[in-house]
């Protein structure tokens, strides 16, 4: 049998022993870094498609349609779905980042959603919309668009008719664009846009901190004042009320007051 490699380590008629060795390691490795290119995409594929798509269901079905069919109870959503409502109906959907829409009588609204979204144009009526911490909500009408603050929940009403959009936060903060000017509203207070103007400045009973101290200092001095006067009355009536003035009669008694 003819021998490759004589004592001193070179292949006949090729290279030596150790080049070849490294040439051998070089393509082994560039072969194995090929194969784990290859199969991070196809594991990312498969981690995707076990992953669910993101759904809802319908919580309240009176007068509601889903995609133009009148909806059922229970009825499975998807996103990308257009709803519509029946003049004095009330509908709810319940999506599976756990926010919640509720939609009057008269309401069109086309909705997209993920796992930490929730966005869609409401084209007619009114929605109320609830959305948890970390879920971001981004809706749009003809007049302005809204977007709620994520890093906390956020509870609003978004409502279309002749007059323009109108905003009412009921917890949370909400930002309303419209007219190129942004505007941001908190717990109580309503914004409103129209035909392209920019949302009017925040009207609602809201109140800052130092305001509220206020209010309270003043309720406790008048709750002081009360106590202070009902215990001055209680203090008149276990003395008599008005003094007895001193005065001795000719006969040297003391007549009773």
């Amino acid at each position: 049998m003819p021998r490759f490699f004589n004592r001193g380590g070179a292949r006949r008629g090729g290279l030596p022993a150790n080049i070849f060795r490294g040439v051998r390691r070089a393509f082994a490795l560039l072969a194995a870094a090929a194969l784990l290119n290859a199969a991070g995409p196809a594991r990312a594929a498969t981690e995707s498609a076990r992953r669910p798509a993101p759904s809802g269901q319908v919580a309240l079905a009176a007068g509601f349609n889903v995609d133009g069919m009148p909806a059922l109870a229970g009825q499975t959503v998807f996103p990308g779905s257009s709803f519509d409502t029946a003049e004095h109906s009330r509908s709810a959907l319940e999506l599976g980042n756990r926010a919640r829409l509720e939609l009057s009588g008269g309401t069109t609204l086309r909705l997209d959603f993920s796992d930490e979204s929730l966005g869609g144009a409401l084209g007619a009526g009114a929605a109320r919309v609830s959305v948890p911490r970390s879920v971001n909500a981004s809706l749009t009408t003809a007049d302005a668009s809204v977007v709620s603050d994520a890093s906390d929940q956020a509870l609003f009403t978004l409502q279309v008719s002749a007059e323009g959009t109108t905003l009412s936060v009921q917890s949370g903060r909400v930002e309303m664009r419209a007219g190129g000017a942004t505007r941001s509203a908190g717990a109580g207070e309503t914004l409103r846009a129209a035909h392209g103007s920019q949302p009017a400045p925040p009207q609602g009973n809201s109140l800052s901190g130092r305001k509220r101290a206020g209010i309270f200092v003043g309720i406790a001095a008048a709750v002081v004042v009360v106590l202070l006067v009902l215990a001055g009355r209680d203090d008149d009536e276990e003395f008599g009320g008005e003094p007895c003035p001193l005065s001795i009669s000719p006969n040297g008694n003391i007549p009773p007051c």
